[in-house]
């Protein structure tokens, strides 16, 4: 079993959450039509840090600032035939700049109220992490 390191951003903007929707033209994709928050594997000998803002430039042509570490979460699907094991780190990041470019592995975007993504099918884990994140810093 392969053993995968990954970053995850939750970009803050004006209040709201970005949430990219996985196309089916990722190769890779195990979440085909799910919304998740812009991140992926970290490149050996790579920060941490630094694959964060690298793999949101990919996907969403952001640019980041990444902030406290919100959440650790795990999986493990299956791809291209074979069973992996995905550790998953997840940050708060605020955006240095606005204008969203998806890459071929998304085929949707949208910025999201943290409290409100039931019109939503999210990746697993990521519900509990919006929640996390409304709990500590969204004031009602």
């Amino acid at each position: 079993m392969k053993l995968f390191v990954g970053a995850k951003g939750l970009v803050v903007h004006d209040g709201k959450i970005l949430l990219l929707r996985e196309s089916d033209a990722y190769i890779e994709g195990t979440e085909v039509g799910k919304w998740d928050v812009p991140g992926g594997r970290i490149e050996p000998e790579e920060k941490v840090a630094e694959g964060l803002i690298r793999e949101i430039k990919e996907e969403s042509g952001l640019e980041v600032v990444p902030g406290e570490i919100l959440g650790i979460f795990d999986g493990f699907p299956e791809i291209k035939g074979e069973k992996c094991h995905i550790v998953r780190s997840y940050f708060l990041c605020r955006a240095t700049t606005s204008g969203v470019t998806l890459s071929d592995d998304h085929d949707a975007y949208d910025w999201v109220d943290p409290k409100d993504s039931s019109d939503k099918v999210l990746v697993s884990d990521l519900q509990e992490l919006l929640d996390l994140y409304v709990k500590k810093y969204v004031t009602t």
